[in-house]
């Protein structure tokens, strides 16, 4: 490995491109020593030369095989340099000469995440918080793995006791939403915002959560107080006129668009508003002008086609419509009105049953639309009767969500929360059963399914819901000790020590794991 990583021993002072100063040349001359060639490597690192750093540290290897430090600074750089590849090999020996140092692991695991081997890169990030519990990098690092892997639930394990900073409150948020714990989401944002209100990362995040519960208004109001306050702030100005747009508040958008516009000409996201805005006052060849100017800079943008689109068959083109609306279904179009306008444009081209293809498509996808409308609706109203205190109009109403959409496996899951405040432990055992049933990989839904299977004395049920819910989301903290628990009342101490020791080396400071693990050790002793 050493003779690998350190192949390369040609002095640097005759290294093609690698020119350091004249004192660092006269240092190496005098004392062409492992810190001498640190010193060079930093220096090039500093001057973004990361390939002539790399070398530098190779040279500093080469004098001192064993400094685990050299190691790192070479595979530092040539993470930099783009060498995912010779960085991991560096990396890799810099830990096995110092295994207890921590900026090796965290190093080594994001560049294993850039190679794609997620199995060990996810052991790079575990092992360096056993390092450093408290660690903001591999916190972060960790939890944007298991957001990846869908293990949301031990993300929010991960992260309620964490140290405040404004990544991990993200990737926090990000996890609650996409557990469908939206108000939990909106909670830690808002508290996190109002701690710092100038980042445009928690203002957007907080929009988008704001969206998704349907609270337009509120997204609006954030979105064009944060755009006041920060005027010179292009990003921040584009997220209000996102806002104004989803709202089809046009009044407003227009005037936004062309004065961001005229800012920033060249960007696809205010050629497109401006080419829909444009579209919609009757200039279509304005629009067309500012839509295919979009299209160039962004081909994949479905929304830009399908504008572009009802602007030429507007200009009686409908050869080029038809183009664009076959090009805005496969780029993912799901809207139902895209199907509806292809197959006008097909019919105008004489082209009777394709159009009628398209018109049987827009049928079938406008009733699946209207479906999922009435269930959205009927959930906001169901939230708002459950911060209003009224359970039982929320249980009716999510019920009405789920008669109208009963394939959405979150909005199972939120009648289950709601029938479980009722009291109604039937019905929320129903609605954790359809739940898993749509997605059997929903881990707060075994868990849940556990609790209640524990609690009616069925053992043997909840432990194989545990078991479920740790197989697919390991870092599901609460659902170990559960297990551990389950498997403790069932005399199979063995495999409960395994589940608590499971559970505390995810948090070995968890009070509820170090209690069981005394007790399932008294039980042994006992025994």
């Amino acid at each position: 490995m050493l003779a690998f990583v350190f192949a390369v021993s040609a002095s640097l002072l005759v290294c093609a491109g690698c020119t350091p100063p004249q004192s660092l040349q006269t240092a190496l001359r005098t004392h062409p020593d492992v810190r001498s060639y640190i010193e060079l490597g930093a220096w090039f690192d500093g001057d973004h030369q990361y390939d002539c750093a790399a070398e530098a540290y190779r040279a500093a290897g080469k004098l001192d095989p064993g400094s685990a430090r050299a190691f790192y600074l070479l595979g530092a750089s040539l993470t930099s340099a783009g060498d995912a590849d010779g960085a991991v090999i560096a990396l890799h020996e810099s830990i096995k000469l110092a295994p207890s140092v921590l900026a090796p692991h965290l190093k080594l695991a994001a560049a294993l995440e850039q190679l794609n081997r997620k199995d060990e890169a996810k052991n790079e990030w575990e092992a360096a918080l056993k390092i450093a519990p408290r660690s903001v990098d591999a916190l972060d690092g960790l939890s944007k793995h298991r957001i990846a892997e869908g293990d949301y639930a031990a993300v929010i394990d991960l992260l309620r006791s964490a140290p405040t900073n404004q990544n991990l409150v993200l990737d926090l948020a990000q996890a609650y939403a996409k557990s469908g714990m939206l108000d939990e989401a909106s909670a830690v944002l808002t508290k996190a915002l109002s701690a710092k209100p100038s980042s445009i990362a928690l203002t957007n995040a907080l929009t988008t959560v704001l969206v998704n519960q349907g609270l337009h208004k509120e997204a609006n109001r954030l979105t064009e107080k944060f755009a006041r306050d920060n005027p010179a702030d292009l990003e921040a100005q584009r997220l209000y006129l996102r806002v104004l747009v989803l709202d089809s508040n046009w009044d407003a958008a227009q005037p936004l668009a062309r004065k961001l516009l005229a800012r920033s000409p060249h960007d696809t996201y205010f050629l497109y508003v401006n080419g829909m805005v444009e579209r919609q006052a009757g200039d279509y060849v304005a629009a067309r002008d500012h839509l295919q100017q979009a299209i160039l800079l962004d081909p994949d943008f479905y929304n830009s086609h399908y504008n572009l689109g009802l602007v030429l068959a507007k200009l009686n083109d409908m050869r080029g419509a038809e183009e664009q609306f076959e090009k805005a279904i496969t780029l993912g179009a799901l809207e139902p009105d895209v199907h509806f306008q292809l197959a006008k444009a097909l019919g105008a081209l004489g082209k009777t049953e394709d159009a009628q293809k398209q018109l049987d498509l827009y049928r079938a996808a406008a009733e699946l639309d209207a479906k999922r409308s009435v269930a959205e609706s009927k959930a906001i109203q169901a939230k708002n009767a459950l911060d209003a205190g009224n359970t039982q109009k929320a249980v009716t109403l999510y019920r009405e969500a789920v008669d109208a959409d009963p394939q959405d496996a979150l909005l199972n899951f939120k009648l289950s929360v709601t029938l479980d405040k009722a009291g109604d432990v039937e019905g929320e055992r129903a609605a954790l059963e359809k739940v898993i049933q749509l997605d059997p990989d929903m881990a707060i839904a075994h868990n849940q399914l556990g609790y209640l299977a524990s609690r009616s004395g069925d053992l043997a049920s909840a432990e194989e819901h545990f078991r479920n819910a740790v197989r697919t989301a390991p870092g599901f903290l609460g659902a170990w000790v559960s297990l551990a628990a389950t498997l403790g009342m069932e005399s199979k101490l063995p495999e409960a020590q395994e589940a608590v020791n499971t559970a505390l080396r995810l948090d070995p400071s968890n009070t509820a794991a170090l209690q069981l693990r005394q007790e399932l050790t008294a039980s042994t002793q006992h025994q």
